[in-house]
């Protein structure tokens, strides 16, 4: 599996895992449900192997799942707002 680039750093992800979650799960499902996503590490991996074709993502944490819909809803409105932050260093 490619190491993949992430957006964002977080505390218990299971980017790291992910490779090793993958080998227990089925090949193909047509929906993952992620109650705990985080920043959606599971999704991100299951999407790049194409295992799933669904993905429905919860986390309590709001302001994540907020910046979850606009990564996913406006990416150049993001990409450019770090790259602002990036360019100000």
């Amino acid at each position: 599996m490619a190491t993949l680039p992430h957006f964002v750093q977080y505390q218990g992800s299971k980017r790291n895992l992910a490779k090793h979650i993958l080998q227990v799960l089925p090949t193909k499902i047509n929906r993952l449900v992620e109650p705990f996503a985080g920043t959606a590490a599971m999704s991100i991996a299951m999407a790049a192997n194409q295992i799933a074709q669904n993905f429905w993502l919860n986390d309590l944490n709001k302001p994540l799942i907020e910046l979850l819909e606009l990564v996913i809803e406006k990416p150049n409105q993001i990409a450019d707002f770090y790259s602002d932050i990036w360019n100000e260093q």
